[in-house]
This record gives C-alpha cells, structure tokens and sequence, in this order.
C-alpha cells in the first residue's frame, strides 16, 4: 500500500467514509465545512442507522454529523476512544452554528466512523449516537 502524508490519509477516509453513509441510506449535504474556527467533517441528511448500517426507523429523517477517525492497524486506541468531551464540545457548537446558519429544523445525531488502515485496505466501523450534547 502506497504511503500518504497526514491530509491525504484524512481525505481518503472521508471518501470511504461518505461512500458507506450513502450505501446505507443517507445523503451527503456537506463536506469539511468550515465557519471562523469550526469545522464539521461529513454532514449527512437521513434515517437512524445501526452500527451495521441498517435503518432502524425510515419514517424520521435526522441530521447526521459525522467525524471521521483514521488509525494505522493495531492502534492501541479505536478512533473512537479519540473524541474526548472538548472534542465533543467542539463538535456541538459546530453543529449548532451549521443548522442555524443552514435553517435546519431535524434532530442532530453525533455519529463516528473509523478508517482502520491495513496492508489488505481499509476497515470501517460506524458508531451511531456516538455521544450526546451536554447542556
């Protein structure tokens, strides 16, 4: 597998990672975007998913944000154990200040995916409801 610098390795995840969203039943509305200091990875528009990506309810729609995490195999840490709470809290105000600026109305659901990098290719995990705001 051909070696890639650190931007290059995050761009490629959120190619796998927006590739599986939409394979599953979501849809894709934005990309690293980017307000003064925030920044969202994936937002995605959609039903609520199960961590094998099956829709567990298809009558409500909810607004999806995503942050991709990338590892080399074998990290000793998931990508998911890398969102501690001031990630988190980064994450909600980014939220927020995207549905306000956005008009949206539909629930915000926090959602992780992980990019595992192996010698064979790549490996996802998707943990829905990843966490939940604090107020």
């Amino acid at each position: 597998m051909k070696r890639e610098n650190t931007t290059q390795k995050g761009r490629i995840a959120e190619d796998h990672a927006a590739s599986w969203l939409e394979a599953h039943g979501l849809k894709v509305i934005d990309r690293n975007w980017r307000h003064n200091h925030l920044e969202l990875d994936i937002i995605a528009f959609g039903p609520r998913l199960s961590p094998q990506g099956w829709v567990l309810d298809g009558h409500q729609e909810f607004i999806h944000i995503i942050e991709v995490r990338s590892r080399a195999e074998n990290s000793p840490v998931s990508p998911q154990q890398t969102i501690m709470k001031n990630k988190q809290k980064f994450l909600v105000n980014a939220a927020d200040a995207y549905v306000r600026l956005n008009g949206y109305h539909e629930e915000v659901i926090f959602d992780v995916i992980g990019i595992e990098t192996r010698e064979s290719g790549y490996v996802l995990t998707f943990t829905p409801d990843a966490f939940h705001p604090q107020w």
